[in-house]
């Protein structure tokens, strides 16, 4: 078969799979950016919902700050206040090492919270036995201002994920009819659709059903010139509203536990050890449908980037707990959790810093798809991360057992691999077992299951200090999109991590490929994302498991473009054209990577996600974003 036409059957198995793709999204999510667009001008924008029975409609920010928002925004800057306390040399923009979100642009006129997602979390059932668990409103600041004499547009790294509790199990239309509307939901309903016969139907969704607010937002980002070990480094901050009927206050973040008062109060932890060794919460916390009491809970989180959930200060159990409250779990009959190391990892992963960054794109898991050419060089082509589309499959079964009124089986398995029992559509994918999924080399008997497909092999891309041994699986050829290293992260204490490389540069057969810049010698690294990633040099003649996508930087100096000109204009004159790994619903991108608009419009290229402005704090128009008087 001539190269021609290998690369357009590829094409076309492309467009199959990105079919197939969207299919997960049915009934579960909807993420379409024209119909998100009409249904903000519908009731739903922001300001509507955030403002029970005030129909203010898509405001900017300057009026949105004036609202019910006020309250969150003025704990904002209270966090960022003390943000800056602890980190001094912080600041806003390039020209410091460590460089903070601007929070002017959550008051700025030219700014706005714009809808990118409506998620369908039936799932969740089991929180509160009065509703049909939760539905989410998920939206992106994005902002479009003048600088150097034209405008200039992008999002910013900051989501809110506003919850509602979802219909009424003693309603008429009751949870089955909640899961049949949803079950009408595909990626061809147009917003007429949805409020018809849809979940969003006045019917069936009512507003008043307000819940939570949360908040995630990247506080702060360092180049990997100052994080040269890592390739750079983020922090995001997590908070969490409840609304209280009459506005929101701040509450306890979902199984966040409060580490260091936990660790200050003996009696807290004994109280914190003895309901994990009861054997009824066991359980649950196997099951994944653990609720922490209060009592042991923080009101404010940090989550880390690179790394994921391998870095220390996402593991919130590291070092913590006495053996006495794990050991008791050899002698459990559980599903999932069969060694105190599993234990540890699925109580971790239940936090929402380990939920955050485990198989996520930096710190979000949903951050929308942008409408195709908007934000050149600088948009998201897949709308979640590789958990959010891998657990779909699980959410859409107990959609449709709501509807057949059947009894809900609300386990889940890890959150790095998909429930396989559940899950069987996805076999062959590398949401489950194929290129880039998680995978046990065999050391814990919890994970014996995660295996690879035929023809590729489980490697070890960052080795730690417990003895889980999983790893991702990778062909035993070598492809576009492959790591350029291998390496393990030394943990002095937790929260301070450093990686070192273990391996040799990686030796690139792939005709017209190279290696992100890594340094030669073992143990040091000169910068380049986490474990680096093979690439091509041009879009000529690409394998089949690449995608032509722009990289920034690919022309020599990009980075002196951005201290003096709009990163917009810098992308158009440094960008090149080179061969990415291609990424879709079904494949996605490796940890941490992003999968970003490439130049086909089937599929997506997978790039390190702080190449794309729009989720990185630093270099965006700095002076055009003027300050708001704090009494606003």
């Amino acid at each position: 078969m001539t190269h021609s036409l290998l690369r357009l059957f590829t094409i076309l198995l492309f467009s199959a799979t990105v079919q197939a793709a969207e299919n997960l999204e049915n009934a579960l999510s909807i993420s379409k950016p024209e119909v998100l667009k009409s249904l903000e001008s519908q009731g739903f924008a922001l300001a509507d919902l955030v403002n029970p029975g005030q129909k203010l409609g898509v405001v900017d920010n300057s009026v949105l700050s004036k609202t019910n928002f006020k309250v969150i925004l003025d704990s904002l800057r209270t966090e960022m206040d003390i943000y800056q306390k602890n980190n001094p040399t912080s600041g806003v923009g390039l020209a410091f090492g460590q460089r903070l979100f601007d929070l002017n642009y959550l008051t700025h006129a030219r700014a706005r919270f714009a809808l990118v997602g409506v998620i369908n979390r039936m799932d969740v059932g089991y929180k509160n036995p009065n509703y049909c668990g939760e539905i989410r409103f998920i939206y992106r600041l994005a902002y479009m201002v003048e600088s150097q004499g034209v405008n200039v547009a992008s999002r910013l790294p900051i989501t809110i994920n506003l919850l509602l509790h979802q219909g009424s199990r003693n309603s008429q239309q009751g949870c089955l009819g909640i899961a049949q509307r949803w079950q009408t939901v595909t990626s061809e309903s147009t917003a007429q659709d949805i409020l018809t016969s849809g979940p969003l139907n006045p019917a069936v969704f009512n507003p008043a059903q307000l819940k939570d607010l949360e908040i995630n937002m990247q506080i702060s980002r360092m180049a990997a010139s100052e994080r040269p070990d890592f390739g750079g480094h983020a922090e995001y901050l997590l908070k969490a509203y409840e609304w209280t009927g009459k506005g929101f206050a701040e509450t306890t973040l979902e199984n966040q536990i409060d580490r260091a008062r936990l660790q200050a109060e003996p009696s807290l932890m004994s109280e914190l050890v003895a309901w994990i060794k009861d054997p009824q919460n066991l359980k649950t916390i196997d099951d994944g449908t653990m609720i922490l009491p209060k009592k042991f809970l923080a009101k404010s989180a940090i989550s880390i980037a690179p790394g994921g959930i391998n870095r220390s200060g996402n593991r919130l159990f590291y070092g913590l707990l006495p053996s006495a409250a794990t050991d008791s779990i050899h002698s459990q009959n559980l599903e999932n959790i069969k060694s105190s190391t599993a234990l540890l990892r699925r109580l971790n992963e239940s936090t929402c810093v380990g939920c955050h960054q485990t198989r996520a794109i930096g710190g979000f898991h949903f951050t929308g798809r942008d409408p195709q050419g908007k934000y050149a060089g600088n948009s998201v082509f897949l709308p979640g991360s590789a958990h959010f589309m891998g657990d779909l499959a699980r959410r859409r079964e107990i959609v449709d057992a709501f509807a057949r009124n059947e009894k809900i089986d609300y386990s889940r398995g890890f959150a790095a691999r998909p429930q396989e029992r559940r899950s069987q559509k996805l076999i062959g994918t590398g949401l489950m077992n194929g290129w880039g999924a998680h995978c046990s080399t065999g050391k814990d008997p919890s994970f014996s299951g995660w295996t690879c497909a035929q023809g590729l092999t489980c490697k070890t891309l960052l080795e730690k200090e417990d003895s889980l041994g999983l790893g991702i699986c990778l062909a035993e050829t070598q492809q576009v999109g492959d790591p350029c290293e291998m390496g393990k992260i030394v943990t002095s204490a937790f929260g301070k991590d450093k990686y070192i490389r273990t391996s040799d540069k990686l030796t690139v057969t792939l005709p017209n490929a190279m290696c992100s810049p890594q340094s030669q010698m073992p143990g040091t690294r000169t910068g380049g994302f986490l474990n680096g990633n093979v690439r091509t040099l041009s879009c000529d003649n690409l394998p089949a498991e690449a995608s032509c996508g722009p990289l920034p930087a690919a022309r020599p100096g990009f980075n002196a473009c951005i201290g003096t000109k709009n990163f917009d204009a810098c992308l158009k004159e440094y960008s090149l054209g080179v061969g990415l790994r291609g990424c879709d619903q079904l494949n996605p991108c490796r940890d941490d990577y992003i999968c970003a608009e490439s130049f086909e419009s089937n599929r997506g290229s997978c790039v390190p996600p702080y190449f794309l402005f729009q989720f990185r704090v630093d270099g965006h128009p700095k002076k055009a974003v003027a300050p708001i008087s704090q009494g606003n």
